[in-house]
Formats: structure tokens, C-alpha cells, sequence
């Protein structure tokens, strides 16, 4: 028997983990600015391999497609890899300034001419005051009495822009560190596609060296099923988002409502944030074009009820099916705590972090149920005849 296997068994071990785990959590509770600035720089270290980490998890897919449908004949395999990433990455920039080129110009257009409405609608506000003081109530009047349009209202919003320079510098300086820290970590994840099968063989030796050979087999099922339920769920997620957005431009395009790209793009984006974002990417969309026209917004909101529920009865159902099997109500629980803790990145992880806790609990009790000899009773679910015959 070990010394660990031993002092685990002597009667002072348990105490003195307790007493040092207490110390070491009121060491971090008084110090806790130190510890926020040691975890901040580290994060700035780690955060470029992170983004690297996923980056290559998203591109692998695809450079895994090319490999086995176009390449799979080579004898060489390994170069056949290095042939299926280099496509891969060419694909995606190409993807990328595709959707730029077609996307950014209708969308810069949208903005310049919704803040020329905006502007139009302060001054006819302002020009028809007088006509609205005499229309309204005193109490309402005196608001419009006291309360100037146009001119004044631009020349405060001017005043405040400027004395936001700093701040718009200062934001244009993060978006160069967080632009340099994505090119960084695009280089890094070429590199770990490159060498995907070296850094599995290292990652599966160091698995067989400190797990047992049931916890690593185990470990392993458990990683692939991870890995089913993540790519099923992007996948899923951004083909939906591509479709509802096509389809809400295409709509809107029809009935010739304005803001077409802006308003679709909203919608399509706010999509991939389940329960939640379908009814923000509504609100947002329909205050747009009530800005415009009231009837609009209207006509998208009745279009946007109709279209979600198409989405969440047969899109939906089509592209996810039962893969990933989790019940609603955990979802929702998931998604209000993700959103508290985490902000928008706990929403969108709110699906597959229910999906893997739920295979957690699951293999838990399969072995749990299996050591205690548990047998499960199945459900009672009443025979139909019987319930005719009682009936």
C-alpha cells in the first residue's frame, strides 16, 4: 500500500484538507484584486491559443471533407491532410470577404439612410410643435413647449460625440488589439491543423498514462460524444440563422419594406441565441421600421411570429432532430443562468453546455444504477384500450 492509500485512511487526513482548502479560500478572498490581476494576465496570454483552439475545432470539419471526399485515393495521407487544410483556410477567407463584399456596402447604406430619417423626423417634430401644443393637452404641450428639436437636439448629440473622442479612440485601439490577437490565432490554428495527428497521439499517451485503462476508454466515449453534440449544434445553428435571414430578406425585399440587409442581418444573428433571440431580433427589427413606417412594422412582426414557427416546428426539428436531446425546461434554466454569469456567450452556450451535462448525468447513473444493482421502473403509461374500455 502507497503513503497517499495510507495517510487517506488515518483520521487527521480529511481535517487537515479541510483546514488547508479554508486557508487557501480566505488567502484568495482578502486578495482577491492581486488574484483578478494574475488571472487577467493570464488570460491575455492564453486568450490567442483559445481563439486559435476554436478556430481550428470550426475549420476542421471542413478540411476533414475535403480529405475524405477529394483526397482519400492519395497514398499519402499526410500530405493529403496538409492539402485539406491549406483548402480548407482558402475557403473560408474566401467565404468571408465574399459575405463582406456583398454584405458591408448595403449595410453601411441602411445605417446612412436611417439616421438621415431619424434626422428628417426631429425636424418636422420640430416644425410641428407649435401645430401639436395647440392639438394636446396643457400638461403634454408644456413637455412640447420646454422640450427643442432639430437644431438643438443635433447640436447636443454633436457635443456629446465629441467628448466621446477618447473613448472612440480608445475603442479603436481594442478593436486593433482584438483584430491582431484573431490574425495571431489564425496562424496558430493553421498550425495545430497541420499537426492535429502529433498533438492527438500526445494527448492520448498522457490520457493512458494517468487514467486507468476503464476511466480513459470512458473518458474517450465521453470526448467523442462531446465532440457530436458541438459540431451538430454549430452546424445546425449557423445553417438556420443563414436560412431565417435569407428568408426574412427575401421577404421583406417583396413587400419592399426598407433597411432590407440591416433588419434581416439582425435577425439572422440574433437567431443563433435560442428562446431569447428571435424576440430581440423582433423588437429591434420592428422599432426600426416603425421609424419608417408603423405599418411595417406591423407586417414584420405578424411575418416574424409566422417564420419562427415554421422554424421551431420544421426547420429545427430537420436539422438538430433528437441528436441533442435535452429537455426544454433545463435549457431555459441553462440559458437564464449562462446569460446572468457569462452575458451573451452563456446564451449561446446555453444548448450544448445542457447537452453535455445531461450525457454527464446520464453516464453517472448508468454506472451508478449498475454498482447498486437499481432496477429502473418503466413508465407507467396507461394502455389505450383499457382507458376505452373504462371508459
Amino acid at each position: 500500500m502507497s503513503i497517499w492509500e495510507r495517510w487517506k485512511k488515518e483520521s487527521w487526513f480529511s481535517m487537515t484538507v479541510a483546514i488547508c482548502i479554508g486557508i487557501l479560500f480566505y488567502t484568495l478572498i482578502n486578495n482577491i484584486p492581486i488574484v483578478a490581476s494574475v488571472l487577467g494576465g493570464v488570460w491575455t496570454v492564453v486568450k490567442p491559443l483559445l481563439y486559435a483552439l476554436i478556430i481550428a475545432y470550426l475549420v476542421d470539419p471542413i478540411a476533414r471533407f475535403y480529405q475524405m471526399k477529394l483526397l482519400s485515393g492519395m497514398k499519402k495521407q499526410a500530405i493529403a491532410r496538409k492539402i485539406s487544410v491549406i483548402i480548407a483556410v482558402l475557403t473560408v477567407i474566401v467565404v468571408l470577404v465574399l459575405i463582406i463584399v456583398a454584405v458591408i456596402p448595403p449595410f453601411i447604406q441602411s445605417i446612412v439612410t436611417l439616421v438621415n430619417h431619424i434626422s428628417r423626423l426631429l425636424e418636422e417634430l420640430q416644425t410641428n410643435s407649435g401645430e401639436l401644443s395647440s392639438i394636446l393637452p396643457p400638461a403634454i404641450a408644456n413637455i412640447f413647449g420646454d422640450f427643442s428639436f432639430g437644431e438643438n437636439a443635433l447640436s447636443k448629440v454633436s457635443e456629446y460625440l465629441s467628448s466621446m473622442v477618447g473613448g472612440i479612440a480608445n475603442a479603436s485601439l481594442t478593436a486593433g488589439s482584438a483584430l491582431a490577437n484573431i490574425l495571431i490565432a489564425f496562424i496558430l490554428a493553421i498550425y495545430l491543423l497541420l499537426d492535429k495527428a502529433r498533438l492527438q497521439t500526445i494527448g492520448r499517451r498522457f490520457l493512458i498514462l494517468v487514467l486507468k485503462q476503464e476511466k480513459y476508454l470512458s473518458f474517450s466515449d465521453f470526448i467523442k460524444k462531446v465532440d457530436n453534440i458541438l459540431l451538430s449544434y454549430i452546424k445546425g445553428s449557423m445553417i438556420e440563422a443563414l436560412i431565417v435571414g435569407a428568408v426574412n430578406w427575401i421577404f421583406m425585399l417583396i413587400v419592399g419594406m426598407p433597411y432590407a440587409i440591416l433588419v434581416s442581418l439582425i435577425v439572422g444573428i440574433t437567431n443563433l441565441a435560442p428562446t431569447f433571440g428571435p424576440i430581440v431580433g423582433a423588437v429591434i427589427g420592428a422599432f426600426l421600421l416603425l421609424i419608417e413606417k408603423p405599418v411595417y412594422a406591423l407586417i414584420f412582426l405578424i411575418f416574424t411570429v409566422i417564420l419562427q414557427t415554421i422554424d421551431g416546428y420544421i426547420i429545427k426539428p430537420r436539422l438538430f432532430g433528437d441528436s441533442l436531446g435535452v429537455s426544454p425546461l433545463l435549457i431555459l434554466i441553462m440559458i437564464i443562468l449562462g446569460g446572468r454569469v457569462f452575458g451573451v456567450v452563456g446564451i449561446l452556450l446555453a444548448i450544448p453546455t445542457a447537452a453535455i451535462g445531461s450525457i454527464l448525468a446520464n453516464d453517472w447513473w448508468s454506472i451508478y444504477k449498475a454498482k447498486k444493482h437499481i432496477q429502473e421502473p418503466e413508465e407507467d403509461i396507461p394502455d389505450m384500450n383499457t382507458v376505452k374500455k373504462d371508459g
